[in-house]
């Protein structure tokens, strides 16, 4: 399939309640928040992990998905022995039978071949792989990257809960032990992700492939059923078509809360506030380098332009931006 060929800009809004979207594992697995702020703060691994489960998701046979081109690379997989894999472990796994003897430079393409053939995720995001020693690494820098940090538009109030365990606390115990996980009772996050059409000539990274991944980011959002992360919902995706070497960039700062009916700690629903837009359609409209949007909505998400209210949809348009509606 034929590479992209435009350069695009993703924000992906959603909303998280009564769960941890993106827990510390080194800080008690508490949310990720910033300490200046109180915001909340989602990591591109987090995201990417989302849309690398859903792809999982589509297809439970390893085989289809590589003749599919849609394995995923970086995902746990076991050796022959039964120990999860090493780099250079998950490296032997894509190095087909003519690949077998071959060292260095050699080895080192028939890797990336074959990743690329077969991994969706490698095409999206780029990989590293080591081939062991002295042997070249595969590097692959990702046409897709998503902000290091995705923060929520407001400060947010991490809770910790106690609870019941299953089971006693000690082998001579009566009574069940006790459990405790960190949640927050909400937060609206903005997501900012861009794909470069340069890199994409390296990966192969096609259309097709990107609409997989705009599927990955809202499916993969509203299918996310862990005990921690149960309670996610997509509420807005739009994505900004450019011609190429262009992109308006910082799209999560134009836009902003507006008429909040409780503090932002205190915020539960997308009934207590609405999302202003105005700025970022501004500037939508004056960046001549821009060649269409493409949206997808919930309307529990109210949105505003200034004085005048609806779905980001209708508001780009009476801004004069060529919409166009994502089906997903």
């Amino acid at each position: 399939m034929t590479a992209i060929t435009s350069r695009y800009e993703m924000l992906f809004i959603y909303e998280a309640k009564d769960c941890n979207p993106n827990g510390d594992p080194l800080d008690e697995n508490r949310p990720r928040t910033d300490p200046e702020t109180g915001e909340a703060t989602i990591s591109d691994v987090r995201i990417k992990r989302t849309v690398r489960d859903w792809f999982l998701s589509l297809e439970s046979d390893v085989e289809k998905r590589l003749a599919a081109g849609r394995e995923v690379l970086i995902r746990d997989t076991l050796k022959a022995d039964g120990y999860l894999s090493e780099g250079k472990d998950r490296a032997e796994q894509f190095l087909a039978e003519a690949a077998k003897g071959k060292k260095g430079e050699a080895k080192r393409q028939a890797l990336e071949a074959a990743v690329l053939r077969g991994c969706i995720d490698a095409r999206l995001f780029g990989a590293t792989l080591p081939l062991g020693k002295n042997e070249p690494s595969l590097q692959l820098t990702g046409p897709v990257q998503f902000s290091a940090f995705n923060r929520s538009l407001h400060r947010v109030s991490p809770t910790l809960v106690q609870q019941t365990a299953a089971y006693a606390g000690s082998d001579k115990g009566n009574q069940k032990s006790f459990a405790e996980r960190w949640l927050l009772p909400y937060a609206l996050i903005a997501a900012y992700g861009v794909a470069n059409e340069t890199a994409a000539q390296t990966t192969g990274l096609s259309e097709a492939d990107l609409d997989l991944l705009l599927q990955g980011l809202w499916r993969g959002t509203a299918a996310l059923n862990t005990h921690s992360k149960i309670g996610h919902d997509p509420l807005l995706l739009v994505v900004a078509d450019y011609r190429p070497g262009f992109r308006l960039g910082a799209l999560p700062r134009r836009v902003s809360l507006a008429n909040q009916s409780a503090e932002d700690t205190a915020l539960r629903s997308t009934r207590d506030f609405w999302l202003e837009v105005g700025e970022l359609l501004s500037a939508l409209h004056d960046y001549s380098q821009l060649t269409g949007l493409r949206v997808m909505q919930d309307p529990r998400l109210r949105c505003q332009s200034g004085a005048q209210a609806g779905l980001f949809a209708e508001l780009a348009e009476a801004a004069g931006l060529p919409v166009t509606a994502l089906d997903l």
